[in-house]
């Protein structure tokens, strides 16, 4: 009965994957043979990208009844538009090729590298790019000899300039943006918060920019006008996230290769052969849009970075929690504000009963671990916009703002009999179980306060717990 379960359980999602896989592909198809000039492949043909980061995405997807649902759906595309049978299946094949290489070079890259978050990425990517084009083109030159009678050589290479040209624009995207339902939310949220001003304006200049270079193409034209939109791309490389930028990439070019094309195709001599040149256009399109891909790879890795050594210079290596210097500033900046509105708030110094002890008997490792466990218990016991911090050794720091004397006293009680009666850690003796100490100040921000003071005073209390027998909780009297 259990096997039978997991299997049943399993089908569902490969079938729910499979009818997305079949939506995708005919969709995207149909999409793109509406813009196939007579007698050439497609100039938009996003059916085969979108398909390989779907597989890579989604385990649900990458499944036998995957695999089928796309064949139909390449298959049902090409029929319903007018092709026999005979050169759907060929076609199908070869699309199937491509994605097929494609998605087995991309396995084949670290996660970081097919979301573009190191500098090297998009050479991986353009790699991956080119073996799926080639392995599509390989098909294409049968197909060129079988099927169309035309010389292989330029078959060749017209369809891997065209595979290459969509894998190159498309999978930055698809691999790099979100959830639809969350992708949408954020463009949805910018329009509903949106408000004139100069931020606005800031924000949106680059996108703005792309829009007039793209006019410039327009008005202007000639072969030059390719390059046009490369400075706004950078421009939104260096400002947006990457998956924005990838967007505005996988726009532009597309529209590049519509406009440039189709005006070059209409103004092309009677006797002239349009191969060579269009496939020099889709290669330098696909080319140019690298440099802004390389730009918003490195920026997104810079900021991962800044953002590391952010965490690390505010953080306690061991714990996660804040240090004690990003504590001080952050509850220095909470008084601040919580005294402009007559606020509450109650500070806890909270200190590992006999810490020296355990490092002794069962070692500093056996140590870290405790301190780590404790951390975590005091951690899960807090609301989001508290603050704690480890203050040094074995000690910790609470800031509660809002929090009515009784209900802060009930959480110190909480945490203290939550850590009295957890295994803490584990030696070769056994498991090791500790207590804490805390001292508790309230405080009214009717007039300035200074952190350092209620820590003073929450420190006090803290050792009079310790000197009244530990695993207790003492509240600051002040003096009368």
């Amino acid at each position: 009965m259990a096997a039978v379960f997991r299997v049943s359980t399993d089908f569902i999602p490969c079938c729910v994957g499979a009818v997305c896989v079949a939506g995708i592909v005919f969709a995207a198809s149909l999409f793109g043979i509406l813009t196939r000039p007579d007698g050439m492949l497609a100039v938009l043909w996003p059916a085969n990208a979108l398909l390989t980061a779907a597989f890579v995405r989604g385990r649900a997807m990458n499944t036998p009844l995957g695999w089928c649902a796309a064949f139909i759906a390449y298959m049902a595309a090409d029929l319903l538009t007018g092709n026999d049978i005979y050169t759907a299946i060929w076609l199908t094949g070869a699309n199937l090729a491509g994605v097929a290489v494609g998605v087995l070079l991309l396995r084949r890259l670290s996660v970081e590298d097919r979301n573009l978050r190191r500098p090297q990425s998009v050479q991986y990517l353009c790699l991956t790019g080119a073996g799926a084009a080639l392995a599509a083109a390989m098909a294409g030159i049968l197909i060129a000899v079988l099927v169309f009678s035309q010389d292989p050589i330029t078959a060749f290479l017209f369809w891997f300039s065209t595979e290459f040209a969509n894998y190159v624009v498309i999978l930055p995207f698809a691999l790099t943006v979100a959830r639809w339902s969350d992708f949408s939310a954020m463009i949805t949220g910018f329009f509903r918060h949106f408000v004139m001003n100069v931020e606005t304006l800031k924000t949106c200049a680059p996108a703005i920019s792309v829009l007039v270079s793209l006019v410039l193409v327009k008005v202007i034209g000639g072969p030059g006008s390719i390059v046009f939109p490369v400075p706004a791309l950078l421009w939104c490389a260096l400002v947006y996230r990457l998956q924005i930028t990838t967007l505005f990439i996988l726009l532009v070019s597309h529209w590049l290769m519509v406009v440039l094309e189709l005006d070059f195709l209409s103004n092309l001599p009677v006797d002239s052969d349009p191969y060579y040149a269009i496939m020099s256009t889709r290669l330098g399109i696909a080319l140019l849009s690298l440099g802004p891909l390389t730009v918003a790879s490195i920026d997104t890795a810079r900021s991962a970075l800044v953002d590391r050594l952010d965490h690390a210079a505010n953080h306690d290596f061991l714990t996660g929690l804040l240090s004690r210097g990003a504590f001080m500033k952050c509850g220095s900046e909470l008084i601040s504000r919580l005294s402009g509105e007559k606020g509450r708030l109650t500070i806890m110094g909270l200190d590992v009963d006999h810490f020296k002890q355990i490092n002794d008997t069962h070692g500093h490792a056996a140590g870290d671990r405790v301190l780590v466990e404790v951390a975590k218990i005091i951690r899960g016991n807090l609301r989001g916009d508290d603050l704690i911090a480890r203050l040094g050794g074995e000690e910790f720091g609470l800031i509660l703002p809002g929090v009515a004397p009784a209900d802060a006293l009930g959480l110190a009680q909480r945490i203290r009999i939550a850590i009295e009666q957890t295994a803490v850690g584990e030696s070769e003796t056994g498991s090791i179980h500790t207590t804490i100490s805390i001292g508790v100040v309230h405080h009214t921000l009717e007039e300035p306060v200074s952190l350092d003071r209620l820590l003073r005073d929450a420190d006090k209390a803290m050792y009079a717990a310790k000197a009244a027998g530990r695993n207790r909780v003492v509240v600051h009297q002040p003096p009368s």
